[in-house]
């Protein structure tokens, strides 16, 4: 066998043993979301040191190639800051908070926050996950220092910033001065909206609220009685028929939808694009249906891939960017005015203020996952990890308005800067629903013409990231122009 044949040959065997892989720890995931146990004939075969040298001779570390030694790579990392990450996740799952006379998980803080009318019941909780986040804090840091140890000692990166800017291949102080800019120019808009916002709802200040006063704010469930009654998952999902799209009818598509009220919702492509499943709550209020949507974006964007693309273009991606903006453009979609009213049969006035309140959830949340980035790349660039906090609470007390306690920072920060894959998700899905409008009309969230260009869109799987997706299919760039327009915020006025 000449040189180039055997090449070929060890890079197809490599990459077939990573589709597989990648398959199984889905699969893996998949079960554990749905709460079953695992065993060890369960986990796939770990990813050795050696392994990962080989793949790296054999593919190099750019293009499509180089995407499949960073799949070998994150697999590798897994295996050694999974057992970190598991003593982790028994302290959190022992860990209660005390709010009058009654336990609630710190796992589930969330849920209760956005279902948590009372001020002060949610101002105990917060002095309550103060106490319970400065205990796990060393736990939290012993899985990060894991992984930066891997990086360094096994990997031979000196910084995590240097690791994930060459994975991604951008430049993270680039990213992080748009986010910068997108702060400056959505501040004093945002400003002047939410003060009236909290105090409409909650009867309190910005200075009297913290982060979970904000996660009550952004929950909408005081909004869950403009609800439609009798509203189904199956009613919903019967609206992609206008798009040409079958979803009940689909064998690739699998809704999993028992389970307790506002849990966290996932979208897992075991097998991309055969067996790709939706796993969210019962259908109970905007925020239910919001999350429906949102993973509905994600898979569908996996279950109209071509099948016939290489596991680089399709499997193996290195940023959730551009699957993120289909969802957020669905998500946006299901609490627009025209689909409130269109489609769930609204009354214009119910439709207003429940699109209204949406629109400013969106800035909010834009913002924060800006913030958070700017955050992390300071930090990660001079070595704060573990005392990044102040800068935290400082930049996200000021872009946000609410307090954070500097004693959340390690569990509000996210893993291979994921927070960036969801400030671009949010600005690339306002670009994609410019795009949309321009190409359809404002209408055509019910014109049939829309399935036709998502399916073109989605065929080409994860071949593109975000940026040059916009740019080589739609040129435009990724830029924050379209969110401000498409959401309706006079900045400047």
């Amino acid at each position: 066998m000449i040189s180039s044949e055997l090449q070929n040959y060890v890079c197809h065997e490599w990459t077939e043993k990573l589709l597989i892989m990648t398959k199984a720890m889905r699969k893996r995931d998949f079960t554990i979301y749905l709460g079953s146990e695992q065993t060890r004939n369960d986990i796939p075969s770990p990813m050795e040191l050696a392994d990962v040298e080989k793949i790296k001779h054999a593919f190099g570390t750019e293009g499509f190639a180089g995407r499949v030694y960073y799949q070998a790579v994150d697999y590798f990392i897994r295996s050694k800051v999974e057992p970190f990450q598991a003593v982790l996740n028994t302290w959190m799952r022992g860990a209660k908070a005390k709010v009058n006379a009654r336990d609630v998980p710190f796992t589930e803080v969330i849920t209760w926050c956005q279902e948590t009318g009372d001020n002060q019941a949610r101002s105990a909780l917060a002095k309550e996950a103060r106490s319970i986040c400065a205990f796990l804090a060393p736990f939290s840091y012993a899985s990060w220092k894991a992984l930066l140890n891997v990086l360094e000692h096994d990997l031979g990166y000196p910084e995590y910033i240097a690791f994930c800017e060459e994975k991604r291949d951008i430049s993270l102080a680039e990213s992080g001065s748009h986010a910068q800019d997108f702060l400056g120019e959505t501040r004093e808009t945002y400003r002047s909206l939410v003060e009236p916002w909290l105090n409409t709802v909650t009867g309190i200040s910005l200075k009297q609220a913290s982060r979970f006063d904000a996660i009550y704010l952004l929950g909408l469930r005081y909004l869950d009685h403009l609800f439609p009654p009798g509203l189904t998952i199956e009613k919903i999902v019967n609206f992609f028929r206008k798009w040409g799209m079958d979803l009940l009818g689909n064998s690739s598509l699998h809704i999993h939808s028992k389970g307790i009220l506002g849990r966290q919702s996932y979208c897992i492509p075991v097998d991309i694009p055969g067996e790709v499943h939706v796993i969210v709550g019962p259908l109970k209020g905007w925020l239910d249906m919001e999350s429906l949507f949102h993973e509905l974006g994600h898979a569908l964007s996996f279950i109209y891939t071509d099948p016939v693309l290489p596991p680089e273009e399709k499997d193996f991606f290195q940023s959730g960017a551009l699957s993120e903006a289909f969802a957020f453009l669905f998500q946006r979609m299901c609490m627009s005015g025209e689909f409130l009213q269109e489609i769930l049969g609204l009354s214009s006035e119910n439709a207003q203020t429940v699109s209204r309140t949406h629109a400013l959830k969106w800035l909010a949340l834009t913002r924060r996952y800006a913030a958070k980035l700017v955050i992390e790349v300071e930090n990660f660039r001079l070595g704060r990890l573990k005392k990044g906090q102040s800068l935290y609470s400082e930049v996200m007390g000021r872009e946000a308005g609410f307090y954070y306690d500097p004693e959340t920072y390690l569990f509000d920060l996210m893993p291979d800067f994921y927070s960036l894959d969801y400030f671009q998700a949010f600005i690339g899905a306002a670009c994609l629903w410019e795009y949309l409008n321009d190409a359809i009309g404002e209408d055509w969230i019910l014109n049939p013409e829309t399935g036709s260009i998502l399916h073109r869109w989605w065929h080409n799987g994860n071949r593109l990231d975000l940026t040059a997706f916009l740019q080589e299919t739609l040129d435009r760039p990724l830029e924050f122009g379209p969110f401000i327009k498409v959401n309706q915020y006079d900045i400047g006025s």
